[in-house]
């Protein structure tokens, strides 16, 4: 069994003391101009280039002529290396517990060239160093890469972050450990991952968890050798098990044990161990990790200020929470985009509610759901409120469906559009949040309320379905000039009048995608990667491979 993570850091650091403190302090050094001319000849010559990849040698040859291809970690006067030189290197081998891979950063190099030291060396370690602090201040503040390049149904920019000024000004302020900690995304939920992803990588350097053997359901009441196996699984994981009794009997506590890790799986809570619960129990404590580390990714994706009051619409937990000054003040259930009209993640910005909306009906739909059905029963448009409109005009001629041969329809080529009246079956419901984007992506309520009881909510065509939303439209247009109560709102609703209400100023509204978090009681949810998002991603980044050997710098 490999040796405790925490065991292997303590001893990479000590190790990296030692190599520290073996660089010469006061020995004779090489004379400043030569290493001047060295760094400029390293960082602007091809060969270099070719020889030594990943470098970022546009930023490196920005930086250094700016400072007359000085030394960055050497002090020239001192012959000795500046105390931040040490510093760095200490935290750029903790980059593991912010989900970052080491050798990103040239450690493995730094470590081989340390003890050597000759002149060209020194030139080597100084560019080294310093085209790492330029590379984890960009990952560690906005990620390892352009999210669109890595996700491509992720649409939010991540804070842009000038590395070059910051290290110039670590320079003349000697606060680099402190600067360097002020880059993570500063948000509570990024701070609890990187916790569950210590406990983690523990759980997984202690062994993991035995996998379950396929076979017949497992039911509450059932005895079978695998319920020990089960029991066992659940508890190592740090799921409550009673071990007073039959270990073999599948009794009453082992299956509350089992419907509260369901819950937390995004499973059916059903209590029996079917094809979807085996499923999420075999996943292995690695394959957790590496699912920690694709969120702890997402989080540097968004800005490091949200906003005093914004909304966060978890896409994969189907969850909507609005969240005033740090506290969330609504959560509730939503119905996301099916796979194949998936929900994309975005920033919006809420600007208006429309009670009782029309529903112009998206081409799309329109071609592909509503217009199928009329053919195939001419009296359904009529029979759901649909109208059939020549134009986009507000004087558009209505067309009656008894006009149309629909026999000889075809979808792709129908002339005219489709608006739903309002009214209960409007597919909006009641109330529609305008949050105006190019994917015509927004809030709204719904007639379907039976859905909100499914645990996976994959039924609209990619707008968001709220469960609450006469209680949401309540605290959004909390502080306007009119009273909005619950009662103003299900008046104005029951008077099927279309009215549109301008919020004072707007509310940013964030669709994400968290397959892993951790809620107000400290429990981590683990969910299915429902778009395959989480797969696409980790193929990316190259996680699945190499997060571990890398998170213990082998």
């Amino acid at each position: 069994m490999s040796e405790p993570f925490f065991l292997n850091i303590l001893r990479r650091l000590f190790a990296y003391a030692l190599l520290l403190t073996a660089w010469p302090a006061a020995a004779a050094g090489p004379d400043s101009v030569d290493l001047r001319n060295g760094i400029e000849h390293f960082v602007t010559r091809a060969e270099t280039q070719m020889t030594c990849r990943g470098l970022d040698w546009e930023a490196l040859q920005r930086f250094y002529s700016q400072r007359g291809y000085l030394p960055v970690w050497w002090d020239i006067f001192e012959r000795r290396p500046v105390p931040a030189a040490k510093q760095l290197i200490a935290i750029l081998e903790q980059s593991p517990e912010h989900g970052l891979s080491v050798s990103d950063y040239h450690l493995h190099e730094l470590m081989a060239l340390l003890p050597s030291r000759p002149e060209a060396d020194l030139v080597q370690i100084d560019v080294l160093l310093t085209d790492a602090f330029l590379a984890y201040a960009r990952h560690l503040y906005s990620g390892r890469n352009r999210p669109q390049l890595i996700d491509p149904a992720w649409h939010i920019e991540p804070d842009s972050l000038d590395a070059e000024a910051l290290l110039a000004r670590v320079l003349d302020n000697t606060r680099l450990e402190a600067t360097l900690a002020a880059l993570a995304p500063p948000h509570p939920e990024y701070r609890q991952l990187q916790d569950l992803l210590v406990r983690y990588r523990g759980l997984a350097a202690s062994g993991g968890w035995p996998a379950l053997e396929p076979g017949p359901l497992l039911r509450p009441g059932a005895r079978d050798l695998r319920v020990a196996t089960l029991r066992q699984r659940l508890w190592l994981e740090g799921f409550p098990v009673d071990w007073e009794g039959d270990e073999y009997l599948f009794d009453s506590h082992l299956e509350q044990t089992l419907k509260r890790f369901q819950q937390l799986r995004g499973i059916e809570p059903d209590g029996i161990v079917g094809p979807d619960t085996l499923q999420a129990l075999n996943v292995t404590a690695t394959e957790r990790i590496q699912q920690i580390l694709l969120n702890l990714e997402r989080w540097r994706w968004l800005p490091h200020d949200l906003g005093t009051r914004h909304i966060m619409v978890n896409i994969a937990g189907f969850r909507l929470q609005l969240v005033e000054h740090d506290q969330v003040t609504q959560d509730m259930r939503v119905i996301i985009g099916k796979p194949y009209r998936s929900t994309p993640a975005f920033v919006g910005r809420m600007s208006y509610l429309v009670f009782n909306p029309y529903w112009n009906v998206p081409e799309r739909n329109m071609r592909e759901d509503l217009l199928p059905q009329q053919i195939a029963d001419p009296g359904y448009l009529a029979a759901n409120g649909y109208r059939i409109l020549e134009g986009w005009s507000p004087e558009a001629r209505e067309i009656d469906p008894a006009e149309i041969d629909w026999q000889r329809v075809r979808p792709a080529q129908f002339p005219y559009r489709l608006r739903q009246d309002p009214g209960p079956q409007n597919s909006l419901g009641r109330i529609k949040f305008m949050l105006p984007n190019r994917f015509d992506v927004y809030l709204h309520d719904t007639p379907a309320r039976h859905l909100f009881e499914r645990t996976v909510r994959t039924f609209s065509s990619g707008c968001i379905r709220v469960e609450e939303p006469v209680a949401l439209a309540e605290r959004v247009l909390a502080g306007t000039e009119e009273d909005w109560s619950a009662d103003a709102i299900r008046e104005v609703i029951a008077s099927r009048e279309t009215r549109s209400i301008r919020l004072p100023e707007p509310l940013p509204v964030y669709v994400l995608y968290w397959t892993v978090w951790v809620d107000d009681e400290g429990r981590a949810h683990f969910v299915n990667d429902v778009y395959g998002r989480d797969r696409r991603m980790a193929q990316w980044l190259g996680t699945q491979a190499e997060s571990e050997s890398e998170a213990a710098v082998q």
